[in-house]
């Protein structure tokens, strides 16, 4: 029963990107086209389950998906990292619905009508149809993202930290991590510096980009560059080792639980 329990905890988790968009569209799938067609209406004398018509749906909604997620990582890390303006975001949004065009031509002659019923009004319907649809679920589904790459470049890459009275401005490239210690937390510094502050972590988690910082659990985030080895250890965790020492403390050593192992990895290979 735990075992179930687990696998459900690891892979059945809506934070996770698959599941949750997946979800969202076989729903989608079921609910239009059960509303496309007269007789596919549920209280219709004639009703009839539009089976079909929805897997067409979500095997293309999950391919669009797919080609949006691969554009946006290009994006992210040739273009997204360095500035985030109209003329990118329009760019990245253009190539992306240029690229479900070269989708849905092939789609439209060899799943829904075939070549002997090519009929142009149609085609170029339902191809304006659903590149609208698109825009609007690409836009929702990575606005998120794009926020929070654009927060790390419109503030610098600088926290500012009040502490007794006094302001201090630690620039990104300066942190190597940031730890809670009897509820104080600290910024530690590439140097082996640290800079008592007065958030949370939960706080500093909210100002900080996710691009570069990882939380890591709740006592630590941290960014790459304090990463000196990673390793897989028992029942499924890594095992980090951090740097630089802080002088008065040991070499700090975590863990990542086996449920965030792929996230964490995913995030650390990104970076190298």
């Amino acid at each position: 029963m735990n075992s179930i329990s687990g696998f459900f905890k690891k892979n059945i988790n809506f934070s996770n990107f698959w599941v949750r968009n997946g979800s969202i569209v076989v729903l989608l799938s079921i609910l239009v086209n059960h509303l496309f067609e007269p007789e596919n209406f549920p209280f219709h004398r004639d009703y009839k389950f539009p089976l079909f018509p929805i897997i067409v749906s979500i095997i293309s909604g999950c391919v669009i998906i797919l080609i949006a997620r691969f554009n946006f990582k290009y994006f992210r890390n040739k273009y997204f990292t360095k500035k985030i303006n109209t003329q990118i975001l329009l760019r990245f949004l253009f190539s992306t619905l240029g690229y479900i065009t070269l989708l849905y031509i092939p789609l439209y002659y060899g799943l829904i009508n075939g070549i002997e019923s090519y009929n142009l009004y149609y085609l170029l319907t339902g191809l304006s149809i659903s590149l609208l649809i698109s825009a609007i679920g690409i836009t929702l589904l990575f606005s998120t993202d794009i926020y929070k790459l654009h927060k790390l470049i419109s503030i610098k890459g600088t926290l500012k930290v009040q502490q007794g009275g006094k302001i201090t401005l630690v620039k990104y490239p300066e942190i190597a991590f940031i730890y809670s210690e009897n509820k104080i937390v600290y910024i530690v510094k590439t140097d082996g510096a640290r800079v008592i502050t007065d958030f949370t972590l939960n706080e500093v988690e909210s100002k900080i980009s996710e691009q570069s910082f990882y939380r890591a659990n709740r006592q630590i985030i941290l960014h790459a560059r304090s990463i000196e080895q990673v390793k897989s250890i028992e029942n499924g965790k890594v095992s980090v080792l951090l740097k630089p020492t802080i002088s008065d403390k040991k070499a700090f050593q975590i863990n990542i639980s086996r449920y965030k192992k792929h996230a964490f990895m995913d995030w650390f290979e990104s970076k190298l």
